[in-house]
This record gives structure tokens, sequence and C-alpha cells, in this order.
């Protein structure tokens, strides 16, 4: 009874400062007991056994774990050219690896620039498995384009990949030429 009087009293500021240090209290009390619990569950970190011995590192890895370490070494995306072409820019590359996605943008003023509104985002990258090649046309979108393309300013090509496994790596390029004006 006397806890309810005393918070009771308290002014409604005050009464946010309990609320709050109650609340994150009980979630603390709650994360150590649920770690206790795992704990004398027998679940510890992972690759640590009950004994607190140590497993032996193989000596060799097997031909599947460095076949997989190398997927991932072997990874690559390298966008090979990008020229204007008239009033479209084209930008060609590879890759090596086992590709998911390729996805280029334009942007104005250098490889960190700003995104330019001027080229259709609908028209996406063209991709030959067999070849391991794709290449992405930058055309002119339809409608009132806000930010037209400046012939004196530089452009460039920036394309990011998605692999199996989860891994990304992109690569950029200035495209070479002159823009279309407007």
């Amino acid at each position: 009874m006397r806890l309810v009087d005393w918070y009771l009293g308290l002014a409604p500021g005050q009464k946010v400062v309990v609320g709050v240090a109650a609340f994150v209290l009980v979630l603390a009390l709650t994360y150590l007991a649920s770690i206790v619990i795992l704990l004398a569950a027998g679940v510890g970190p992972e690759g640590s056994s009950s004994q607190g011995e140590e497993e032996p590192v193989p000596a060799s890895t097997t031909p599947s774990s460095s076949a997989s370490a190398s997927a991932f070494a072997d990874t690559t995306l390298e966008v090979e050219t990008a020229r204007w072409q008239g009033d479209v820019a084209v930008v060609e590359g590879t890759w090596r690896g086992d590709l998911s996605s390729v996805h280029c943008d334009l942007l104005e003023g250098s490889s960190s620039g700003q995104v330019t509104d001027w080229w259709d985002r609908s028209a996406a990258a063209r991709i030959s498995l067999s070849d391991r090649t794709f290449s992405q046309e930058f055309v002119r979108a339809g409608g009132d384009v806000k930010q037209p393309l400046d012939p004196k300013r530089e452009y460039w090509a920036t394309c990011w990949a998605q692999f199996a496994g989860g891994l990304a790596t992109g690569d950029e390029i200035p495209i070479k030429g002159t823009p279309p004006a407007g």
C-alpha cells in the first residue's frame, strides 16, 4: 500500500520516469533470466563443448568447403564500357559468379553524384547468362523531365549485382561522349 501511495503522490513527469525505469528493469531481468535458463540447459556459444574442450581445427579443407570459400573470391562485376550513342547511354559489362540480378543507375556529376530523373527506369538491364554479360540502355523518360541533361556535365554509370549467397558488389565508370541536350 505504501508503494502505491508513494507512486500516486508523484508529479506526472516523475511518474513517466518511474514507468520507463520499471520497464527497462523488467526487460533487463527477463534477458538475464533467459541467459541463465539457456546456460543451465547446456546451450552455449556456438563451437564450444560442454566439457570446455576445444575441437581440433582440420589440417586441410575439403574440396567442397574450399569451393564455397572460393565462390565469394571469384564473384565480381565489371562495367567495361559506357558511352553516349545519340540520345541513349549504353553500358556494358561482365561478371563472374552465380549472378541473381544486375541494376544500373545514371548519375550526374561524378560516381557519387546525384541521380537524374532523365532516364526511363522501367528499362531494366539485359543479362546474357551464357555469355556472362549485361547491358543497360539509359533512354529518355516519357513526359516532363524535371532535370534535363546538361551536355557540359559529366555522367557516370554505377551498376550493382546481387549474387547467390547474399553477396553484392558493384562497379562504376564515366560515360564517354556528350549527352543529348535536354
